[in-house]
Order: C-alpha cells, then sequence, then structure tokens
C-alpha cells in the first residue's frame, strides 16, 4: 500500500487516483495473462483429447485384428487337420490298391526281389501306421493364442 500525501480534507486526490488507475492496469494484466492461459490450456485440452480418441480407434482396430487372427488359426487349425485326416485316407486307400497290384504280379516276379519288396513294403506300411497314429500339436498353439487374446482384452477393458 502507498502512503499518500495528507492534504486539506484527507488524502491527495490525484495521488489516490493514480493509485487505483495502477492497480486496475495490474488488474486488468492478470486477467489478460489468465485468459490468454486458459486459452492455450483449453486448445490443448482439446489436442490431447483428439489424441485419446485416436488411440481409442486405434487399440480399437488392435483389438478388432486380434480376434480376426484367432479366427484365421482356428480355421487353420480345423482346415489341417482335416486335409490330414484325408491325405491319411489317401494313403491308405493307395497302399491297398498297391498292396493288391503287388499281390496280383507277385509270381511274376523273383522270389528274392520278392522277400525284398515284401519286407520294404512292411517296413513303409509300419512307418505309414506310425506316422498317422502322431497327433498334430497345432492346437496347443491356438490355446496359447486364445489365452493371450483373452488375458490380453480383459486388460484392455481395464484401462
Amino acid at each position: 500500500m502507498s502512503n499518500f500525501s495528507v492534504v486539506r480534507k484527507g488524502y491527495d486526490k490525484a495521488q489516490v487516483q493514480e493509485y487505483i488507475k495502477m492497480q486496475a492496469d495490474k488488474y486488468e494484466s492478470t486477467i489478460l495473462g489468465l485468459r490468454d492461459r486458459i486459452e492455450g490450456l483449453t486448445r490443448e485440452n482439446k489436442e490431447l483429447r483428439g489424441k485419446v480418441d485416436e488411440l481409442k480407434k486405434e487399440q480399437d482396430n488392435i483389438n478388432i485384428a486380434l480376434t480376426q487372427a484367432i479366427d484365421k488359426a482356428k480355421n487353420i487349425e480345423y482346415s489341417s487337420k482335416v486335409k490330414f485326416a484325408l491325405e491319411g485316407e489317401r494313403l491308405k486307400i493307395f497302399s491297398s490298391k498297391w498292396q493288391s497290384y503287388c499281390k496280383a504280379n507277385v509270381k511274376s516276379v523273383d522270389k528274392d526281389q520278392r522277400e525284398g519288396v515284401v519286407s520294404k513294403l512292411k517296413e513303409y506300411e509300419e512307418e505309414l501306421v506310425e506316422l498317422m497314429s502322431k497327433e498334430l500339436n497345432i492346437s496347443d498353439y491356438v490355446n496359447d493364442a486364445d489365452q493371450d487374446f483373452f488375458s490380453e482384452s480383459r486388460r484392455l477393458k481395464r484401462n
């Protein structure tokens, strides 16, 4: 606070008026500064909300892509199992036809060659049976992918 000169009937009016004007100028400059700051923060807030919206869209796109990838993996697993089973059946039919052909023509082949061919056929048949009995482990990978997807979905929903 300023000290005003005392004049007749109170303080010097010119000094008081000058002090009031100075205080009003300070007040107005403070108000202008605060308005500028509010406008800047409002712009920044709007920009940040836009970025948040973009990130939410990206998150949704990622969730959709993950879901589609898991569905595709399940389809691939199923079609692989079907193709594997069909190929096994085709090989069994081929083996049966080949054995029938060999049995029909066995008499025209030398006995030593025949025994060699028969033993090789038995080896091939055993290998084929062994291969057909093996289980594909594709489902393990798909199950892992399912678990990863569901845990990631839960995490994203929490955020």
